[in-house]
């Protein structure tokens, strides 16, 4: 997966991971959230997505390294970038306020805020992939089943009969699963159509955002459903892509000549 996570669409900001190893963070600073200047070696990024509320907006960023250690930047409120004891990291992913790392082992670490339960991760075994949404979290086992942890108000942790998966994606409130057939899977809040994936076909990988969901096809198109009224999931026309990633209310992505293309609400950042 290390190569679909150049990009990452956090609140009102993005990371993109250039062919140097580089790291450029582009939009709101509130946090110190874009100060990523000095990372280096990087493998893949994630940057804190999170859901649009009056109570919401703080938010942070985290890189793995070729070494894999992690580095974090932008909020701590809650210690989600106590990361620099990490080591023999496999793969990272950020919620809201929380952080969680796969290791060479199998074994996961959670940090953060834990009031739904979205860090109780220790007892986990035998995983290789994480994602972290806003209030849950969703382990990849190295047999295709998936488990969570966290916020299940809106059933977006019945996983537990998912098999033969590939990747996950934690939204706000919905969960992605792609399985190795190329067809997902999706649980959770369906209000705006978000879960609607039946249909898709040779997909190679999933992203969930705060209301609508993004597939990217084998050819390079990408996919979408849920909340448009920001036009976020207005990106049929993409073609050539190579990773996407989908925000609160837009989605990124880059293609083959490693231009980041952008729909929906782009009033913060200028590409």
């Amino acid at each position: 997966m290390n190569k679909y996570k150049r990009i990452s669409a956090g609140s009102k900001h993005l990371l993109i991971l250039n062919e140097n190893g580089k790291v450029i963070a582009k939009g709101s600073n509130k946090n110190g959230q874009c100060n990523v200047e000095l990372w280096n070696n990087i493998k893949m990024v994630s940057a804190g997505n999170v859901h649009k509320a009056k109570n919401t907006g703080n938010t942070h960023s985290v890189c793995l390294n070729n070494n894999g250690t992690v580095l974090g930047s932008g909020n701590n409120q809650h210690g989600q970038l106590d990361v620099s004891e990490w080591n023999n990291v496999i793969d990272i992913d950020c919620g809201w306020m929380h952080t969680v790392g796969v290791f060479e082992n199998g074994s996961v670490n959670a940090i953060g805020r834990n009031s739904e339960g979205q860090c109780e991760v220790s007892k986990w075994k035998n995983i290789e992939q994480v994602s972290a949404g806003d209030w849950h979290t969703l382990g990849l086992t190295k047999n295709g089943t998936v488990i969570g942890a966290g916020n299940n108000t809106k059933r977006q942790l019945d996983v537990s009969e998912w098999n033969d998966i590939k990747q996950i994606s934690a939204g706000y409130l919905h969960s992605l699963g792609l399985k190795r057939d190329g067809t997902v899977l999706s649980t959770g809040n369906n209000k705006y159509y978000t879960c609607d994936t039946e249909e898709w076909k040779n997909i190679c990988y999933i992203s969930a955002g705060s209301y609508h969901s993004v597939g990217l096809t084998e050819s390079g198109k990408v996919v979408a459903t849920g909340n448009n009224d920001f036009g976020q999931c207005d990106i049929s026309k993409w073609e050539n892509i190579i990773c996407v990633s989908a925000g609160p209310d837009y989605t990124i992505a880059m293609n083959e000549n490693y231009e980041v293309l952008l729909k929906g609400n782009n009033s913060w950042v200028n590409l």
